[in-house]
């Protein structure tokens, strides 16, 4: 179940309209920032098992009727089992629109497991969003930058599908025992519906991103 909270400041629209005449742009520059900077913070997110990532745009105008999408999709074996939308497009399109996408939008998500089960909390352009998952109830789950932008600012093209985030158990390659790899996940462009084939990555979360411009 997602539960959202809508604060009435979303009753307003978000940005005023300034397009500029025959422009066309057909990406945003975004990055993705892991943790925080504060030292005992993250010795509480580490106690916790607590993984947090912030992603923030450059400021660029996009043309009329862009707009933020989020999915997630929940692996078993490679069979997908939860597939979350967000926001239905006819809300991402009312509340979610960057036409004026600046410096100060901030997309964040914050995963917390406790036991066999993992709370995905989204904040975004002031809404909240928080997504309950099931999980195997062991310590070497890890939250990752699908982007991987590795906190520099990466162009993401409009009306494409991308993995933003990785909720994921480590490949454990046979070849290197007592190794655990998570980077290689996304490293070779394979898809996530491939991971179990190639992988054997029992369960994973892929939060996708795309934004779309009618």
């Amino acid at each position: 179940m997602i539960y959202i909270k809508l604060p009435f400041s979303l009753l307003i629209v978000f940005f005023t309209i300034n397009i500029v005449k025959g422009q066309h742009i057909d990406s945003i520059s975004a990055r993705a920032e892991y943790g925080s900077k504060i030292e005992d913070v993250r010795m509480l997110m580490d106690i916790d098992d607590i993984d947090y990532y912030k992603v923030s745009f450059l400021p660029k105008k996009l043309k009329k009727n862009s707009y933020l999408l989020i999915n997630s999709k929940e692996y078993w074996k490679g069979v997908v089992l939860k597939n979350d939308t967000l926001l239905q497009k006819e809300l991402a399109k009312e509340y979610f629109n960057f036409e004026n996408v600046d410096s100060t939008t901030i997309l964040s998500l914050l995963t917390k497991p406790k036991g066999d089960s993992v709370a995905f909390h989204y904040k975004l352009l002031g809404a909240d969003f928080k997504v309950n998952y099931k999980r195997i109830p062991r310590g070497d789950y890890s939250l990752r930058d699908g982007l991987v932008t590795n906190e520099k600012f990466k162009n993401i093209p409009i009306n494409k599908t991308l993995p933003l985030f990785i909720y994921s158990l480590p490949y454990e390659d046979p070849k290197r025992p007592g190794y655990l790899f998570y980077c290689e996940l996304t490293a070779y462009g394979i898809p996530p519906e491939k991971w179990w084939e190639k992988y054997k990555i029992e369960h994973f979360i892929v939060v996708e991103m795309k934004i779309a411009s009618d």
